[in-house]
């Protein structure tokens, strides 16, 4: 299970890297006003950014899943590769699907505060860094704002996560591969991202408004439900699929990344630890048949 651990951060920073761009055009499209947009769309949106703060407009608030992704992706793997061992048969998909829940379940509570600076930050202007997000909510929320959202990031990681895995396993199983090629891991995990975030982007919209209310401005809701009724009657239902198309095109090349670097970083270490145990077990081998020609025989 360390191996996993290692792996999911490595894979985590990889998929940050590529996917933290299309994550900010997320954010702005989710709190944007339906009535009255900032922006005509995504392609609008990209170009407002880069004109007014260049390429770092866009990998704005970076800082922060970049300091957290290491033990989210840590957790959700190790803890999804731990949690599998438990079942009497751990490549079931069933086994898959609850393991994976667990691991969404356990790595919100690093996620929720992660991507409540993040998202404050994607939206905030250039001057404000993550220690100074980090201390104006505590100061104005006191220990329990920098959790604010949680709920709904349980309501998203939980079954979000469960979709992922089983979709990754059950698309690497089609091939019937003892060993993946490098091109079926790209298709199938950038396939379980998107199926991952068409499962709870909803939940997703809730979060992050739920996030940024009050920021900057009067606060509007009481709660998730809250959000929920006064978000529908003010702009439809439609406001629960706003931003899905670039989270969509971020999510494939994203976890593509991410699968693809901690299938990698797991057989690397292995075939590079496989030769030292053949070696070993050699070795313990030839020993314990010397050791018994050397015993004398009990008459």
């Amino acid at each position: 299970m360390p191996l996993e651990f290692f792996a999911g951060c490595v894979g985590g920073c990889a998929g940050l890297i590529v996917g933290h761009p299309l994550d900010t055009l997320k954010v702005h499209l989710q709190n944007d006003n339906a009535k009255n947009p900032k922006y005509k769309g995504s392609v609008d949106l990209v170009r407002t950014l880069v004109v007014k703060e260049g390429l770092r407009g866009i990998y704005k608030g970076i800082s922060s899943p970049l300091l957290g992704v290491a033990a989210i992706n840590a957790i959700v793997f190790g803890v999804q590769g731990g949690t599998r061992k438990k079942f009497e048969d751990q490549n079931s998909l069933f086994s898959h699907f609850i393991a994976g829940a667990a691991a969404g379940f356990l790595q919100s509570f690093v996620c929720s505060p992660m991507e409540l600076a993040k998202t404050r930050l994607q939206v905030s202007e250039p001057n404000l860094s993550l220690t100074k997000c980090i201390r104006n909510i505590y100061e104005s929320e006191g220990f329990r704002g920098l959790y604010r959202g949680l709920n709904m990031t349980f309501a998203r990681e939980v079954p979000s996560f469960a979709a992922y895995f089983v979709t990754y396993e059950y698309l690497t199983r089609s091939v019937g591969q003892s060993n993946v090629s490098t091109s079926m891991m790209i298709f199938a995990g950038g396939s379980a991202g998107m199926a991952a975030w068409i499962v709870t982007y909803p939940a997703d919209v809730i979060k992050t408004r739920i996030q940024l209310d009050g920021f900057n401005s009067k606060p509007k809701y009481l709660n998730a439900m809250d959000c929920l009724r006064k978000s529908i009657a003010a702009e439809g239902y439609g406001f629960l699929t706003r931003g899905l198309a670039p989270t969509l095109i971020r999510a494939f090349p994203t976890n593509a990344a991410i699968f693809t670097v901690v299938t990698w970083t797991i057989r690397f270490f292995e075939s590079v630890s496989l030769p030292q145990r053949v070696h070993k077990s050699k070795y313990f081998v030839d020993n314990m048949m010397y050791n018994s020609m050397q015993k004398p025989e009990i008459i």
